[in-house]
């Protein structure tokens, strides 16, 4: 069977955070202030997985470290804090410099019936705007706090525009601090979108903030560049400012996926078809350049990986999975995608992965599962000793790779030894740095010596 969902009594090795963790993408946006009702435990946890622990990011307008918080004790399970937040979000207007506040309760305070949404009405027509979101982990992961974040600011902020602008595109999709390489990736598809002819908004990212937020609802249409994640939000802007969308399932890695990307794009938008195949011709020729001037390295290994698994966002492992098969030539052994897909749209999700060059790509092996440790289980059991498999994952897959001398390349959350910066794996040039990374780690594994 290809398209399979996992339900393990024991899950390990999470690749997600709680509800909670959708504070990050109000932090991602510049000036925009989360305040938290709830423990004092809760933000911490979420950055166990994303953030710092993902590629040694943190927020940059506000450090996870001062942001408000009621810190929610014994006596207000029993008595309830709505008192206190009230006074907490008065005195973060007070000496706070934001732009924007969004309060955010978590499980205990939902629990205990204290309505975050009551306290910030009294709050209404004040010089900044106080937003509320309900993130408690029980309602589900940080996916979906991400998508709480984003509801709270269309349906509370954003009006109609008397506006519109045709090549003004909205770019969503990218989830900030939980795509590990989400600030690169949006800077180089803002560079593309630009010299394609459109003027791309995107929300995230330095010197972003409400000057972005306020231009949302003028676009002429909203760019979707993942599988399912911001599918709800693109059709909630559909709904209220009658913006359509263009979805592409997944951020384009090589040059096959980003030339189909380019094509259907520019087409969608009525925009220049002529100068587009100039700019893929460009960025093919200097791929192929890059990629030949290391082809010494990469064929004089005497083991190099022919086949992978993946273990990832549904996002990355979609991407990584048509680069691997269609412009690289290896074999997928196993793809585990491990982070809650809803079970409604898993199989539209497994469907975007018949789109590859392979003999019977209805044949992949797509795993959903809420373990985040069962690849791991797959991979230790198959004898790799002569036959090397690249693993494409997360930090919890890196000690199994390391230790049966498989070459690895951390592709997701939490990829937390390292200092991503400026990397990605997007587009043309973010292809090159995948393939450097993956041959690179096959040769300092020993799979072979290097003449």
């Amino acid at each position: 069977m290809s398209v399979k969902a996992e339900i393990t009594s024991c899950v390990e090795q999470p690749r997600i955070a709680c509800a909670i963790g959708g504070i990050y993408t109000a932090l991602a946006i510049d000036r925009v202030l989360p305040i938290l009702h709830a423990g004092p435990g809760c933000q911490g946890q979420a950055g166990a997985t994303l953030a710092g622990a993902n590629g040694g990011q943190n927020a940059d307008t506000y450090l996870e470290s001062v942001i408000p918080s009621t810190n929610f004790s014994e006596s207000d399970v029993v008595f309830g804090a709505a008192e206190r937040l009230s006074h907490v979000v008065e005195e973060s207007l007070k000496y706070y410099d934001a732009d924007m506040f969004i309060v955010s309760d978590g499980c205990v305070s939902q629990i205990v019936g204290d309505d975050i949404e009551e306290v910030v009405r009294t709050f209404e027509g004040r010089e900044k705007p106080v937003l509320h979101a309900s993130l408690p982990g029980f309602k589900g992961n940080n996916l979906f706090g991400h998508s709480e974040i984003l509801k709270a600011i269309v349906e509370q902020y954003l009006t109609k525009s008397d506006h519109v602008n045709e090549k003004q595109v909205n770019v969503w999709g990218i989830v900030p601090f939980y795509d590990t390489f989400w600030v690169a990736t949006l800077e180089k598809l803002e560079a593309l979108l630009t010299e394609l002819g459109f003027e791309p908004n995107i929300i995230y990212g330095h010197g972003k903030g409400l000057k972005a937020v306020d231009k949302i609802p003028s676009a002429g249409f909203n760019l979707l560049i993942s599988p399912w994640v911001d599918l709800d939000i693109v059709k909630l802007l559909e709904e209220k400012f009658d913006t359509p969308y263009f979805h592409y399932p997944n951020i384009p890695i090589g040059p096959t996926q980003t030339a189909d990307f380019v094509r259907k794009l520019v087409k969608y938008a009525n925009l220049d078809e002529v100068g587009a195949e100039r700019i893929i011709k460009r960025e093919e020729d200097r791929y192929y350049y890059y990629l030949n001037h290391s082809i010494k390295f990469i064929f004089t290994c005497r083991v190099t990986p022919r086949e992978f698994y993946i273990n990832s966002s549904a996002s990355q492992a979609l991407a990584l999975t048509k680069y691997l098969i269609n412009d690289l030539g290896m074999t997928p052994r196993k793809i585990f995608i491990s982070e809650g897909v809803p079970e409604e749209l898993q199989e539209e999700v497994r469907s975007y992965f018949n789109d590859v060059q392979h003999e019977r790509p209805e044949d992949l092996e797509v795993i959903f599962t809420n373990d985040g440790g069962l690849c791991d289980t797959y991979v230790k059991s198959e004898d790799t000793t002569f036959r090397k498999t690249a693993v494409f994952g997360t930090t919890w897959d890196e000690l199994t790779a390391k230790n049966l001398k498989l070459p690895f390349v951390p592709v997701s959350a939490p990829a937390g030894d390292l200092m991503v910066g400026v990397k990605t794996y997007f587009a043309w040039e973010g292809a090159i740095n995948l393939a450097a990374d993956l041959y690179n780690d096959a040769a300092n594994k020993g799979l072979g010596t290097v003449s």
